[in-house]
């Protein structure tokens, strides 16, 4: 049986407390082929093991093929450019420490405790996960001592890295949730966050940020970008073997970009989400070999009760510790909107927070109809009837629609198109949302965006979403759009820039996708000459949809015209399909 929910329950304060789940849940006991030996009692996280079953010949058997399809189809990083990386970190290193030596000279201090007041950079996500693929960022985190301010890293260590020979595409965005500067060093890209402790000077020694002493007193963005380097510490901490982990970990990212359920700004999950999840089956079944880890990873997930949280170890809570006591940590018992989260997947590390807030009703529909797709096909690599690509074969997403909705974001240049996209694609699950209360329609988000050239703008890049009407109805989408449009005429930096970037939104069939839009279908998209009875039929629904378009095109341009908006912002309808009408924004026109 799997497990169905971890029965957290949060209080009010102190640690966490788990209710004890029935007995059906925690007992392996569907029959199994091949007797299986068990291992010592132990125990992970915040309930005892399903199983402590050992390794079977067939689940090695299984393994061996699994690792070998990954080194195929999901490769990770040769030892030679492994060493770039880590070459690269020590320079970016050298950057910054001459950068906080001229900081601390400027702050009065003498030659002696200048050069010693010191920094570190941490790295996070994939990176310090141990997954590196080819051409994959690294996650890195600059910690400063407390005479270094944020302002001081956007307004001197931006310069400074701008004027190396070997940094290019240098974007700064200090008014990020969390604050970053984007890059690539002699090819790498990197994500640069910052975090000024309260500390004189950053030891050498400094191994580790997991101390919570070490979060006293600190604003809420530091905390914030101290918590991606906390979170991955803590979950490798947290799993009984590090390295079936991580094989696991790696099939399964595999699966989710493949299946387009990967990006948690657009509602799906992210890489700690999926590092998560897959560290709490490790802990469920800590002997067991990578290939059975992931048939329970599928088959717990795709029955889990989403009412319970997926947590990893005890919810702390700091009421009465001075400098801690501020921090708000997850608990759906003290804040009414931690109860309205869909598929609550809490971090390891203090504060505990939901890595999965952005989740919608559409986007947990999806995620749950891949964890039961993903299980029946294990299921059938269990019986020799399918092979382990088939669990991760791509999503033929362009070719499942009869509708798509089509948004197209363009910039001037690089810097401003990293900023504008951050922002229009930060609120694409708004428009998910709105789009959901439409009745008899469903929509799918796809998180993999396509780059393409236009002959106006040298920064372009493209995002779908499926759409599907029920019925033969003709629906009108004026009103999402319009409100999504309102959200991205909000732009702070828009008065400044509104002639640097484009916004273009129009709904489309599956046949009037644009040339740049991959062929993903056993049919191809454009067909070849029709019979006359289809093209009576359709010269009869062009004739219906002029009709259509005319009217939904008045009522378009008087809804979207009557519009509050800033002087410099503008919405217009870019067109309307019968069947499934849209508006259309040109942020910009």
């Amino acid at each position: 049986a799997a497990a169905m929910g971890d029965g957290a329950i949060v209080p009010a304060s102190g640690v966490l407390a788990v209710a004890k789940p029935p007995p059906t849940v925690v007992a392996e006991v569907a029959p199994s082929v091949e007797e299986r030996d068990t291992g010592a009692p132990v125990r992970y996280g915040v309930t005892d093991p399903i199983s402590l079953g050992l390794p079977t010949q067939a689940e090695l058997s299984l393994t061996a093929q699994l690792q070998e399809d990954l080194r195929r189809d999901a490769p990770l990083e040769a030892q030679e450019s492994l060493q770039d990386r880590t070459s690269v970190l020590m320079e970016l290193r050298s950057v910054v420490l001459k950068w906080i030596y001229e900081v601390s000279l400027r702050e009065g201090m003498d030659e002696e405790t200048a050069r010693s007041a010191g920094a570190k950079i941490f790295t996070f996500g994939s990176y310090r996960l141990g997954l590196i693929s080819p051409g994959s960022d690294i996650d890195a985190l600059c910690v400063a001592p407390r005479h270094v301010s944020r302002e001081a890293f956007f307004s001197g260590l931006a310069p400074k890295l701008a004027e190396h020979p070997d940094v290019v595409d240098l974007t700064p965005v200090p008014d990020a949730y969390v604050p970053i500067i984007k890059m690539k060093l002699r090819g790498v890209e990197i994500d640069l966050l910052f975090a000024r402790l309260t500390l004189q000077q950053v030891p050498e020694d400094l191994e580790s940020l997991n101390d919570d002493n070490l979060l006293r007193n600190l604003d809420d963005k530091t905390v914030r970008s101290l918590n991606g380097c906390r979170v991955a510490d803590h979950i490798l901490a947290l799993v009984p073997d590090a390295e079936r982990f991580r094989e696991t970990l790696r099939l399964v990212k595999a699966w989710a970009k493949r299946r387009g359920i990967y990006s948690n700004v657009l509602g799906f999950f992210g890489g700690i989400t999926w590092a998560i999840l897959v560290a709490r089956v490790c802990q469920l079944y800590p002997y067991y070999t990578t290939s059975a880890l992931v048939k329970r990873f599928f088959r717990v997930y795709d029955r889990w009760n989403w009412k319970n949280p997926v947590v990893l170890c005890p919810i702390r809570e700091m009421p009465n510790t001075p400098g801690l006591m501020a921090f708000k940590v997850w608990n759906p018992k003290q804040y009414p909107q931690d109860r309205l989260h869909l598929m609550p997947i809490i971090t390891p590390a203090f504060p505990s927070m939901n890595s999965t807030h952005n989740v919608s009703e559409t986007t947990r529909r999806v995620i749950s109809d891949e964890f039961g797709r993903a299980y029946s096909v294990v299921e059938q690599v269990e019986k020799g009837e399918a092979i382990w690509p088939d669990v991760y074969r791509p999503l033929p997403f362009f070719s499942m629609y009869k509708k798509y909705l089509h948004i197209e974001v363009l910039a001037k240049s690089p810097q401003i198109f990293t900023r504008w996209m951050g922002w229009v694609e930060s609120k694409l699950r708004h428009l998910v949302r709105h789009l959901e209360r439409v009745p008899s329609v469903q929509v799918r988000p796809w998180p993999n965006y396509l780059k393409f050239e236009d002959p106006e703008w040298p920064h372009a890049t493209a995002a779908f979403m499926g759409l599907t009407v029920q019925g033969h109805t003709t629906v009108n989408f004026r009103q999402p759009v319009r409100q999504f449009v309102e959200i991205i005429n909000s732009w702070q930096e828009w008065a400044e820039l509104s002639s640097q970037v484009e916004l273009r939104l129009r709904c489309c069939g599956r046949r009037e996708l644009p040339e740049y839009v991959p062929e993903d279908g056993p049919k191809p998209r454009k067909r070849g000459p029709k019979t006359a009875a289809e093209r009576e039929a359709q010269a009869v629904a062009a004739a219906n949809e002029a009709i259509m378009a005319e009217v939904e095109a008045e009522t378009t341009h008087k809804a979207v015209s009557s519009t509050p908006r800033k002087p410099q912002a503008a919405a217009e309808a870019a067109e309307i399909d019968s069947g499934a009408a849209a508006a259309g924004a040109a942020a910009g026109s």
